[in-house]
């Protein structure tokens, strides 16, 4: 640094003298070097440092190694490369050398570190890379995402391959990483994608409902970067850029049939990466990671459980529909616009932020999941009355009749529906006999066929049967009988 500095003063002394229209002969007297010194800078310029570059880094072609450092290639597989050409000094030497061959003459971008808080953030993102993976069974290659994970202070790496970057595997990768760390931290630094903002926004982004609600399960705030600023989630960009460097080159001779085999083989090797000692801090990220640990919120007793969002609307029989089926809400909602939060087992219905009900999702189609406490009490007693008079009616017809009622009642579907349906078949008595209402009804138990239309063709096609004492031929005396040509007996 000393031959440095002094090779700087001799550079700009001999350009002052030069201005002073001093002789190199001259100026070399006065600073008392010699003329060759002085005739070596004698048109150099004060803030070119390259007069005090080392003689190797003369032979290496510095446009072409900037150029293929612009095509992503790294700066240790350049200083390999020329390493074999050349007789090259230490790797940190190559670097510093290319860092001024590289220098802009703009001003340079100022940053200011931010010291990070143990346990307080995580960061997120996906690393852009995939590796493929082959069905065995069907031959079909299937590519790969892979979602990281860095703690802002000690850096410890999470990773974790999943097939998309839906938010389902999104937030599945979450479960996944917080069982990793063992605890959830305040908060969370994200990447902008789909799964985790729905609109950018430097003041106020808006968030996934699925994700956010997922973070409300954690306890977690979540704190997007702001839209193309890496610097902005510095650990989790660093930790990409190791596992691009140092992982996929590991694996991309290997081949893969299945996702959890992937992720064994990823998960081994960031245990080995964790252990490492981070030359920079002097120590390891499994040694800074066991201060943050306890600091962790702990885990809430489940994982979160993913849920979708949609609208629906209340209708007037005091049921929304979803997927096909019937769900009841509580009267003073019809006609209201509800938001429906839901999983593959249960749907929740919220008005305005407040949860009004929650029901288990029905397994077929065109099921009514009815709680009768939803209705107005006045229609409860309506219906009730009318279930009793469509009872006594149908006795009044016969058992058959009895039994389908009993059993269309039993029927899944909302009461107001089967009782509309019972009408209907009842009020057939009105055109059709007893005996033709008996054998519809009969006819449609022994077939498991309740459908209006099949009861009223069975009824309308009945008929009574026929005197058995009409459909027999007359006796008569066998003596009596006379055949033609013949005599009798």
């Amino acid at each position: 640094m000393a031959n440095k500095r002094k090779s700087m003063l001799y550079i700009e002394e001999i350009q002052r003298l030069k201005g002073l229209e001093h002789s190199q002969r001259r100026v070399a007297k006065i600073l008392g070097i010699h003329r060759d010194t002085v005739k070596k800078y004698w048109n150099s310029n004060p803030k070119d440092l390259d007069a005090d570059d080392p003689s190797w880094a003369g032979h290496i072609d510095w446009d072409y190694i900037n150029k293929e450092i612009s095509r992503k290639t790294s700066r240790k597989i350049l200083y390999e490369e020329q390493q074999e050409v050349h007789d090259l000094p230490s790797y940190s030497s190559f670097c510093r050398i290319l860092l001024k061959k590289s220098e802009k003459e703009s001003s340079p971008e100022i940053s200011i570190r931010i010291a990070r808080i143990p346990g307080e953030s995580v960061e997120t993102d996906y690393s852009g890379n995939s590796i493929d993976i082959i069905s065995p069974a069907t031959g079909e290659i299937l590519s790969t995402e892979l979602f990281v994970g860095a703690m802002s202070f000690s850096g410890h790496i999470f990773g974790d391959f999943t097939f998309t970057q839906k938010s389902e595997d999104w937030i599945e990768s979450h479960n996944r990483m917080f069982k990793f760390y063992g605890g959830v931290p305040r908060f969370e630094i994200t990447d902008n994608l789909k799964s985790a903002v729905n609109k950018s926004d430097y003041f106020d982004p808006e968030l996934n409902r699925s994700f956010n609600d997922m973070a409300r399960h954690y306890g977690l705030a979540i704190d997007p970067a702001d839209v193309r600023k890496p610097k902005h989630k510095p650990n989790v960009e660093k930790a990409v850029h190791v596992l691009q460097q140092d992982f996929f080159p590991r694996i991309r001779n290997r081949t893969f049939s299945s996702l959890n085999e992937l992720n064994r083989c990823l998960r081994e090797y960031l245990i080995k990466k964790n252990r490492e000692i981070v030359k920079e801090r002097g120590n390891s990220r499994d040694y800074f990671f066991a201060q943050e640990k306890k600091l962790l919120k702990d885990l809430p007793p489940t994982p979160y459980e993913i849920h979708h969002w949609k609208k629906a609307k209340v209708h007037p029989d005091c049921h929304f529909q979803f997927q096909k089926n019937f769900y009841s809400l509580p009267h003073r909602f019809v006609g209201k616009k509800i938001d429906l939060k839901y999983s593959n087992k249960i749907v929740h219905a919220y008005f305005e932020s407040e949860l009004i009900y929650s029901h288990t999702l029905g397994k077929s189609h065109g099921k009514y999941i009815t709680n009768e406490k939803h209705y107005p009490e006045e229609k409860i007693i309506e219906l009730q009355m009318n279930i009793q008079a469509i009872y006594k009616k149908a006795e009044r017809i016969g058992e058959n009749s009895m039994a389908l009622v009993k059993k269309l009642f039993k029927m899944p579907k909302f009461p107001l529906k089967n009782l509309r349906k019972v009408q209907a078949v009842l009020s057939l008595s009105e055109k059709y006999s007893k005996d033709a209402m008996e054998y519809a009804s009969g006819t449609s138990l022994e077939m498991h066929k309740f459908s209006y239309h099949f009861i009223k063709s069975c009824a309308k096609n009945y008929r009574e049967p026929i005197d058995s004492r009409t459909s027999e031929a007359p006796i008569r005396q066998l003596e009596l009988i006379c055949l033609q040509g013949g005599k009798s007996e």
